[in-house]
Order: structure tokens, then sequence, then C-alpha cells
């Protein structure tokens, strides 16, 4: 054979070769998850079918987050796109409605008014679990029975989370708790603790003079014991809110795992951080 076609029938074989990778590669099913809680728990709905892509990296919070090329071509390749909705995520709201390629969308939380950190309970992080699983199912169905029984581990796992949160906190029912933004409704209504305000009602606005004097009026009548700051956001707010109340713990809640590996394990080892950073307030 001359060298000429050897290299023709290697050209060619090679075009075979990859073109048989870009028709297995695109016939992966490609979701897009907003934020890493919820990509935690469809990572583990798609183990074994598939790796979900994460928008917001890192420590970024999704109050205060703008969307980069990167993130805009990912939503652009996705079959399928699971945001929190409007309240949380509003630099979202604009890039999904333009997308080029049209795409499945589960929106969690439609109502702006609600609380959108559904996750934060795992009765409501379950309903999540069923939600996503419909879905996925009529856009790949050949992976049905996995996403199935990939919920039922999931949904038994969240059971067992509530449980062992619902044993730790029992005695701390009747404790009043400060958190820094009011995102913390579904952890308390799954959990039965009890929030008796917040520092901040909005995190994209530091609070005023005149919120601050309120804010210390409730811990005073309140008879707070611990603060939870988080992580994300400007903890010298929370020294300015506390002065003259050396007593009071200042603990840490992270709605988000900022500090933990994209995966799905994540979900459950941030939860486990927040109940016992609860159950340390003692």
């Amino acid at each position: 054979m001359s060298y000429r076609n050897f290299l023709v029938t290697s050209l060619f074989v090679l075009g075979i070769s990859h073109s048989a990778a870009v028709t297995q590669a695109s016939s992966t099913l490609s979701v897009a998850v907003s934020i890493k809680p919820i990509h935690s728990l469809v990572a583990g709905l798609m183990a074994g079918a598939g790796k979900p892509s994460l928008i917001i990296k890192g420590s970024r919070s999704p109050h205060n987050y703008s969307l980069r090329p990167s993130d805009a071509r990912i939503l652009n390749q996705a079959d399928l796109i699971i945001w929190t909705g409007p309240a949380l995520e509003m630099f979202l709201e604009k890039p999904i409605l333009a997308l080029t390629k049209k795409a499945q969308t589960i929106t969690l939380e439609k109502n702006i008014d609600a609380d959108p950190h559904l996750w934060l309970s795992p009765i409501r992080a379950a309903t999540i679990v069923d939600q996503v699983l419909s879905e996925i199912i009529k856009i790949d169905p050949e992976q049905a029975d996995t996403y199935r029984k990939n919920a039922g581990k999931l949904k038994n796992r969240l059971k067992m989370l509530l449980m062992d949160g619902r044993k730790k906190l029992n005695e701390l029912n009747d404790i009043p708790f400060f958190v820094y933004h009011d995102a913390w409704s579904h952890f308390a209504t799954a959990f039965g603790i009890n929030i008796a305000g917040a520092v901040s009602l909005n995190p994209e606005r530091s609070p005023g003079a005149k919120q601050i004097s309120e804010v210390r009026k409730i811990i005073r009548a309140s008879n707070i014991r611990c603060l939870f700051k988080e992580p994300q956001f400007d903890s010298p707010l929370v020294v300015t809110v506390l002065q003259g109340h050396d007593d009071i713990l200042v603990l840490e809640l992270d709605p988000l795992g900022i500090a933990l590996q994209p995966g799905p394990d994540l979900y459950f080892r941030m939860m486990e951080d927040n109940i016992s950073a609860i159950a340390s307030c003692q």
C-alpha cells in the first residue's frame, strides 16, 4: 500500500471513529442545573445514566450572580434546564426565554412571593426528585428504570435525613433562633425549630438604620440564644446588629454547600452540617 493510500485509509477510519463518538455523545441527555443543592439531587437521580452540568459554581450566591458566556453555552446545549425560579435566580429568567435551542424547563417555585429555598426541607426535596423524575423520563425513556431506582434510593435517604434531623433537634424546638436572611422557613417547618427573625429580608440590599433598630428590638424581646450567619454574605452586618449582645452565640448555616464539592453527596453533607450547627446551640 502506498503512503498516499495509507493516509487516505487512516483518515477515513478516523472520520468514522469521530462520527461514532459524536453520535454517542449527542445521544447523552444534557441537563443543566442552576445551584449546587439541586444539582446534587439531580446528580443522584442521574447516577449511571449521565451527569448534569452546574451553572453557579464555587462560592457565588444566586442572589447576585451574573451569567457568564460559559454558562450561556451550557444552557444552549441543554435538553433540560432545572432552576429554582425568578424569586431566587432572576439572572436566569431572560436567558431561558431567549434560548436558541428549545429545551424543557423545570421551574421549582413560580410564586415570586414564596420562600424559594425549597431544598432546605427534605420533604420538599423529595417532591423535587419526583418532579424531575417525571420530566426526565419523558425526555430519556430508555433510562427510565435507572432513574426510578435512583429516585427510590434518594427518597429513602431523604426520609432518613429527616428522621435523624428531627431527633437531633427535638430538644431545641422552643429555643428561638435568628438567621442572616429569610431563607430558612422550609427548614424550620421540616425540623420543627423556632426562627424568631432574620437580619436581612433581602440579601441583595443592606438593611438601613431603621431596619437594624427593629432587628435589635426583636433580638432583645425574643431572648435569642444564637444567630446564624451565612458564608456567602457580609458578616460585619452581624457584628453591627449584635452590638451590646455579647451573650449571643454566632454560628454558621450554609444553604448552598459552597465549600463542598459538587456531586450526589453534597446535599446530604450540607444538610447534616446545618443540622449539627443548630444542634450546637445549647
